[in-house]
């Protein structure tokens, strides 16, 4: 399989209690910490918007809960933020008025493959980024 980026909202999926996309997230991410899925990576920022989606919402109980599912997922690469990724993001929140983590997602899928699995339509503006849904993805898993 090529390299994909997993993007926050199929993380978030797959940890919040109750999300319509549980079911397809959890296969997903079962799939790459059992090594079926190869080449998936995510960006750091994933964990950074996760923790801001819990602090938000102070559910600090499940916050730890939380960090830890996701940097324990086996065979799922993590992209640090360097300062490359950060230039890049910030021109492309210029150009194409992405929301910051959105633009760091971008940004990150722009070093490696240009492809995300993830239900932001906002990625289909970006042009040379090819956006997978995420049930379209776990189909052909």
């Amino acid at each position: 399989m090529i390299p994909i980026l997993i993007e926050s909202d199929l993380f978030l999926a797959a940890i919040k209690k109750e999300d319509r996309l549980k079911p397809v997230a959890a296969k997903i991410l079962q799939k790459i910490d059992s090594g079926e899925v190869k080449g998936a990576y995510s960006s750091t920022a994933a964990i950074q918007e996760t923790i801001f989606w819990f602090y938000n919402r102070q559910l600090f109980d499940k916050l730890t809960q939380a960090v830890n599912f996701l940097t324990h997922l086996q065979h799922l690469k993590w992209i640090s933020l360097t300062p490359e990724i950060c230039t890049v993001a910030t021109l492309l929140m210029g150009e194409y008025h992405l929301a910051p983590f959105d633009a760091y997602h971008v940004a990150t899928a722009i070093s490696m493959d240009k492809t995300i699995v993830s239900t932001e339509h906002v990625y289909e503006k970006v042009k040379g980024i090819k956006k997978i849904e995420p049930v379209d993805f776990a189909k052909n898993l």
